[in-house]
């Protein structure tokens, strides 16, 4: 799946596109449950964004509950999106 990139999408914020990219990997069945989601540097150098912006967006994320975190393992995909 081609990265979209961030900063030439109306998606808003920084940190909604790269939120907006990870529910597309799970939607898309990129990332099934349970997968391993990049870690922040390597996904951070895939969008072209800060380390920070996709924190940001990973907390986010786990907040809503569509990816878990698990600390010193990582975050990791929930589930498909109703």
């Amino acid at each position: 799946m081609d990265t979209p990139d961030p900063k030439a999408t109306n998606a808003g914020t920084l940190v909604e596109a790269v939120m907006s990219a990870i529910r597309q990997r799970i939607a898309a069945r990129i990332l099934t449950p349970g997968a391993r989601l990049p870690s922040i540097r390597a996904f951070a150098g895939t969008m072209q964004v800060s380390k920070s912006t996709v924190v940001e967006a990973y907390e986010r994320l786990a907040a809503e509950g569509t990816i878990r975190s698990r600390p010193g393992s990582g975050f990791f995909a929930a589930g498909p999106l109703a």
